[in-house]
């Protein structure tokens, strides 16, 4: 009966598994990254899915494309990366950290498409 009860449970989280996959952005699919400024950091995936990180601290000169380090207490590498994990990187030796205050899908800015209305006729 015990080993019906853990298959079951095992399933369970195997179902869900990809449901998590697409709402967040786990520690261990963390692909690449890139920073709009000093608070704002662009997280993303192997699946090329991207996820805006808004930081406050004392974590900055993201100028220099170095190695950011998330931590987050008691995660696993299946967790998310959420909101008051922690982002540390590494200046002259000196690290700077952050605190992770929002995390949401990153939605690029729409581009002008002037030229292309300009080439297409209006209708009648």
């Amino acid at each position: 009966m015990r080993r019906l009860i853990f298959a079951l449970a095992g399933l369970a989280v195997l179902a869900t598994t990809p449901a998590l996959a697409d709402s967040c952005i786990r520690h261990d699919d963390l692909y690449n990254w890139s920073s709009i400024n000093d608070k704002t950091v662009i997280l993303e995936n192997f699946r090329h899915e991207k996820w805006l990180a808004k930081l406050v601290g004392t974590c900055g000169n993201f100028k220099f494309h170095e190695r950011i380090e998330i931590r987050s207490p008691g995660a696993l590498g299946i967790s998310c990366i959420e909101k008051g994990d922690s982002v540390i990187t590494r200046d002259v030796g000196i690290p700077g950290r952050c605190s992770i205050v929002s995390i949401e899908r990153y939605v690029p800015p729409a581009k002008d498409n002037k030229a292309d209305t300009a080439m297409t006729p209006a209708k009648p």
